[in-house]
């Protein structure tokens, strides 16, 4: 399984962030590019301990039925549930630049830092998981919205 403490993994989707530019469109979903940008960025700074949460009642009850599909092979499929925490108000209008910015700026600190960081962290919904975890667990977060963009 891909994660982004590997520095080709890494490559890769610092890369496909930089294929983004204003005018990309969505396949499916909401959100615009920029919305998506600063979605994909809360749960890198949640991982590097910029912010900070609890997990939720329902991770609790559910995270042994699903913790598998979080860090296997398969993608996310479309419309799955979205922390609280991670939504973007469909108002709420985004600048491109500044969010892209934000969003390398997290992975650049996630890649360097995180191993030794995000073991420390809660996940909202999966609670306690380790940093090789959450590195697979950013990398199919952000496969997902990238493909959502075409990129």
């Amino acid at each position: 399984m891909k994660n982004l403490f590997e520095q080709t993994t890494y490559t890769e989707i610092v890369n496909r962030v930089n294929q983004l530019s204003v005018n990309s469109e969505r396949k499916w979903g909401k959100m615009n590019v920029a919305q998506m940008l600063t979605h994909a960025a809360i749960p890198l700074e949640y991982a590097i301990g910029d912010r900070h949460g609890k997990q939720s009642f329902i991770g609790k009850i559910f995270r042994p039925f699903v913790k598998k599909a979080f860090f296997d092979e398969r993608p996310y499929t479309r419309d799955l549930p979205t922390a609280p925490e991670f939504k973007i108000n469909p108002t709420d209008e985004k600048e491109f630049n500044s969010e892209k910015s934000k969003l390398v700026t997290a992975l650049n600190r996630f890649h360097k830092d995180g191993k030794n960081i995000a073991g420390n962290q809660q996940h909202l919904f999966l609670g306690k998981i380790t940093a090789d975890e959450w590195a697979r667990t950013m990398y199919k977060h952000l496969d997902h919205h990238l493909s959502q963009f075409g990129v």
